[in-house]
């Protein structure tokens, strides 16, 4: 009985024990799991904050981003309208640029057409009277103008091309055939100051360039090189470079030469060796630096040689034409002088200029080979036109100046003939003016006109003109 009690009372004890320790282990487990649940709960108390943190902090981010892109966007739309501004006053300042060149052109070549075609018809009857002094009065005063009308040209081109706004038409020309042409004319100048000027020409092929453009290089390098030798020789030549595919104009002269230190700036415009009031020879330095702008829009090279001196040699580089022309060369394009021509005494020509001097060279050019009626403006055109298709009498040929007395212009009074009077239709309407610029011939023959002549008005062009137009309308 007390060995049961005992062990009952172990029992008991034991069991207490294990409730004890079963209870205390499971207290502690809670102890533990409490404290991993504040643990936890402490570490998403900490993981909120800090995301809270982070969201503030990118919110600020963000909006310090949208601030800097509005700022850069406020910034580049503020240069982007300075930017127009900017290009709107270039846009006007080129515009205003053209304009006063256009004007300046035609100021500048109305009373040149006088000055020009006086002397050259006084120079001309001068010689015929044999008067050696009056006769180089005569000649310095048509020199001067040229000179005058040069120097215009050239500047015009010059701002032309800066601009962008001269116009290249690129066509096979025969180089050899240029290079003689030109050499030609310049043969008697050179006998004059007792140079010799030899021309060699190989077989090439056609370069392709823009004739009228390349011709007015050639033709300042040549003068040039005549301008600026005093003694010895010029040689002019031409040639191909098979394994370049270009044709070469060479000249070479024995002058002064450019001294070294200038020969970088060659190409400068309104650049000069000399300069001041001891200057020994005279210029704008324009002929080089248009050149070279004139053969880079032909897509070709020009290349300059000299020691001081020495003498100096230009070369002209140009693409050629893949095909090798055998064609003979027609000299079609060569104007018909004065004594060439078949003077018909019966053609009437009828021009309207306003211009009292250029009347007067119109005049004198035209008097005696053919026929001439004139006025002034366009109502007195209308009035001489009206009375003249009342006699049954149609004019051959018009030539209109362009700039009249308002409210006309050439190109309304041309268009208000043809209406009236369906029968000039046919009659060749030619437009002559002092607006010489980029385009002025394209717009005068896209509004109607038949053919143009630019002021100062040649002679020997004038005619073969005329000629021409009243061929042509012939044939049809």
């Amino acid at each position: 009985m007390d060995l049961q009690f005992i062990l009952l009372s172990v029992l008991i004890v034991l069991l207490i024990l294990y409730i004890y320790i079963t209870h205390f282990k499971n207290v502690k487990k809670e102890s533990e799991l409490s404290k991993k649940i504040e643990d936890l709960k402490t570490e998403l108390l900490s993981t909120q904050y800090q995301l809270k943190n982070s969201d503030e902090l990118i919110s600020e981010r963000v909006i310090a981003k949208t601030i800097a892109l509005e700022n850069e966007l406020n910034e580049r739309q503020k240069k982007d309208a300075e930017l127009k501004i900017a290009l709107k006053r270039e846009e006007d300042a080129n515009y205003l640029k053209n304009a006063f060149l256009a004007n300046m052109s035609h100021e500048i070549r109305t009373p040149l057409n006088g000055i020009i075609g006086f002397s050259s018809l006084l120079e001309a009857e001068l010689s015929r009277m044999e008067d050696q002094e009056l006769y180089e009065y005569a000649n310095g005063i048509q020199q001067s103008g040229e000179r005058l009308l040069h120097l215009l040209n050239n500047i015009i081109d010059i701002s032309r091309i800066e601009a962008n706004d001269l116009e290249i038409s690129l066509k096979p020309c025969n180089i050899p055939f240029l290079v003689s042409q030109i050499s030609e004319l310049y043969n008697f100048k050179a006998n004059d100051k007792g140079l010799r000027l030899n021309v060699q020409t190989l077989e090439t092929p056609n370069a392709v360039a823009d004739e009228r453009n390349l011709l007015r290089v050639i033709t300042d390098i040549i003068d040039n090189a005549v301008k600026y030798t005093e003694r010895g020789f010029i040689n002019v030549s031409s040639g191909f470079l098979p394994e370049q595919q270009r044709v070469f104009i060479r000249i070479k002269d024995t002058g002064i030469g450019i001294d070294s230190t200038y020969l970088p700036n060659i190409f400068e415009a309104f650049r000069q060796e000399s300069l001041g009031y001891s200057r020994a020879y005279q210029g704008a330095g324009l002929g080089l630096p248009l050149a070279k702008r004139l053969v880079n829009l032909m897509k070709g090279e020009i290349i300059v040689e000299s020691v001081k001196g020495i003498g100096t040699t230009v070369s002209i580089y140009l693409p050629a034409e893949l095909v090798i022309s055998t064609r003979p060369v027609l000299q079609d394009s060569k104007e018909t002088t004065i004594e060439e021509i078949i003077q018909p005494q019966d053609i009437h020509i009828f021009t309207v200029e306003d211009d009292r001097m250029n009347r007067l060279v119109l005049k004198s050019m035209l008097q005696g080979k053919y026929k001439i009626t004139m006025a002034v403006d366009g109502d007195e055109t209308l009035k001489i036109l009206e009375e003249s298709f009342k006699r049954g009498e149609i004019f051959d040929i018009m030539l209109f100046d362009i700039n009249l007395p308002v409210p006309w212009d050439g190109i309304n009074l041309m268009y208000a003939v043809k209406e009236k009077w369906k029968e000039y239709i046919k009659i060749p309407f030619v437009a002559q003016t002092a607006y010489a610029m980029t385009g002025d011939r394209e717009r005068l023959l896209e509004a109607g006109f038949d053919d143009y002549i630019a002021k100062p008005i040649n002679q020997n062009r004038l005619v073969t003109i005329i000629n021409k137009n009243l061929r042509k309308f012939n044939k049809s």
